[in-house]
């Protein structure tokens, strides 16, 4: 009797690998680093001792599963399919939106394994715009609307970035909660009533000079 074609491959290496790490993000969120190898194992349909195999212990496990999780590949692709024929302000919600589950999901991760250094994780220095992914994607779609900008798309691009991050993020927004369509007002329309006008050069005013400090008396 043959074998039946309907039966499982074995998965290689890196396909283990990865089913492990997709399977345990989830769990991280809902345990913590209390997450067990079994629950593990049962999440990413695998023996117990299979994890192992392609991990040395569970810290290793969880720090390649933040690392993983940091990857932007996912965010990139996200924004990469808005269509370009939006409105200048359907485009910026339908980023901030994005950008605000990115964060929501990173920010719930590190509170649940813990803010402090991972065990092996490699130190990681804080982004920038100049070396942020989600940058160039952003400003593809801001230059079609480039004529409706005061400033250039990279800008623009910067500025949702970075407004968006600290209007979501809890300890920076202070626990308030901003919509997609608060912080796209705010992009677009200020904190003023109607349109920005133009602003008149004026000249500065005149800075007070202190007087001379008056010499000591002689003696």
């Amino acid at each position: 009797m043959t074998e039946k074609s309907s039966r499982a491959k074995r998965l290689s290496r890196d396909e283990r690998r990865a089913a492990i790490l997709d399977a345990v993000v989830p769990l991280l969120l809902q345990h913590g680093r209390s997450v067990t190898s079994r629950q593990i194992a049962e999440a990413a349909g695998i023996a117990e001792g299979t994890v192992y195999s392609v991990f040395d212990d569970k810290e290793a496990i969880i720090d390649a599963a933040v690392e993983r999780h940091m990857d932007t590949s996912s965010i990139v692709e996200a924004i990469s399919t808005i269509p370009v024929d939006l409105s200048l302000d359907s485009t910026i919600e339908a980023i901030v939106e994005l950008v605000q589950h990115r964060v929501r999901e990173m920010f719930s991760l590190m509170a649940a394994i813990g803010f402090g250094p991972p065990h092996k994780h490699k130190p990681r220095r804080m982004g920038s715009p100049d070396d942020d992914p989600v940058v160039p994607v952003v400003v593809a779609l801001l230059e079609p609307h480039r004529a409706e900008l005061r400033i250039a798309p990279r800008r623009a691009a910067s500025l949702i970035r970075l407004t968006t991050l600290s209007m979501t993020h809890p300890i920076l927004s202070e626990g308030e909660t901003f919509t997609a369509r608060d912080i796209t007002d705010l992009l677009l329309h200020g904190i003023t009533v109607g349109h920005r006008p133009e602003r008149v050069a004026e000249a500065p005013a005149p800075v007070p000079v202190p007087a001379p400090a008056p010499a000591p008396a002689s003696a």
